[in-house]
This record gives structure tokens, C-alpha cells and sequence, in this order.
């Protein structure tokens, strides 16, 4: 089933790419260009999700997302890990859903001691901001530090969070 909706979207593109530019739609660099980005974000975040180190994850903070309130905070790192396991190999990449939001999960972890620092001086920082939304298996992430976002469509991800918020 999967095959053949790739292949009908294919077949759609190249019949309506060549008309672009008789309905005033973006031309073909300007649709290539946005593939590109969106194809580097999407490996950006991919590389950032398979270089979390979940034995240093300190803790991860579940929110509401309508209230802000802490729902809870886990600390168990095998809790963790296996509420963001379903993320290794997820690559639908899709729009930010019509729902409301849901949850919002922090992953925090601590920061790398430098020379000279003192392990007592290290604070924590939110590495990753993720975000469920209601009825919806899109699943919204940002990496903090860089401003990154994306989303992504998997149900089974946005099951797994929504267990930890209970």
C-alpha cells in the first residue's frame, strides 16, 4: 500500500512540476531548494536524536502543555530510553498538526565540565523540547540549543510520551 502512494505522488509531481510556472506555484529550484532544507533539518535532527547519550540525561519534565504544570519528572534512565526508542528510524517528516497541544517533554541533561571547572559548578541545560498534540500521532521536536524544529508523524512515538504523562 505504501508503494503505491509513493509512486502516485511521484507520477503527480512530474506531471505538475513542468506546469509551475503557468499557475504562478514555486518553480522548480524553488521547490528543489525546499526539499533540500527540509532533507538537511531532517538529517540534522536525526544525528541529534542518535547522539543523545541517555545515561546522561538527568532528568526529563512533562508538562501540560495548556498550563505549564509539572506533571512529573522521571529520572530513570530506562523509563527514558524506552519512551524515545520508537524515534530511532522515524523519518516522516510532516506539518505542524491542526490540534492543540498536548504535552511538552524536556530532556535535560548536564553540561560537559571543562578544564578547570568544577564537577559541583555544572548546570543543567534542556537539550530537547518535545511536544505531543491532541488525537494526533504528529510529534513535535525542537533542539534547544539550536533552535531546530521539525515534526514527525508516529503514532507509536506519540503513545510512548503520552504513557509517561500517565
Amino acid at each position: 500500500m505504501r508503494a503505491r502512494t509513493t509512486i502516485a505522488a511521484l507520477l503527480a509531481a512530474s506531471v505538475a512540476l513542468p506546469l509551475t510556472g503557468c499557475f504562478g506555484l514555486p518553480g522548480l529550484d524553488d521547490v528543489a531548494g525546499q526539499a533540500e532544507d527540509v532533507a538537511s533539518q531532517a538529517q540534522e535532527l536525526a544525528d541529534t536524536l542518535s547522539n543523545v547519550d541517555w545515561g546522561k540525561v538527568c532528568r526529563l519534565v512533562v508538562k501540560d502543555a495548556q498550563t505549564d504544570e509539572v506533571i512529573r519528572e522521571v529520572t530513570d534512565q530506562t523509563e527514558i530510553e524506552k519512551a524515545f526508542e520508537p524515534f530511532s528510524g522515524e523519518s516522516g517528516i510532516a506539518t505542524e498538526p491542526d490540534a492543540d497541544a498536548e504535552y511538552v517533554f524536556e530532556l535535560w541533561e548536564p553540561e560537559t565540565q571543562k578544564l578547570g571547572q568544577s564537577a559541583d559548578d555544572l548546570k543543567e541545560y534542556k537539550g530537547l523540547e518535545v511536544t505531543t498534540y491532541e488525537g494526533s500521532p504528529v510529534v513535535g521536536l525542537e533542539v534547544s540549543p539550536i533552535g531546530l524544529k521539525l515534526y514527525l508523524t508516529s503514532q507509536a512515538a506519540a503513545n510512548a510520551l503520552r504513557a509517561l504523562a500517565g
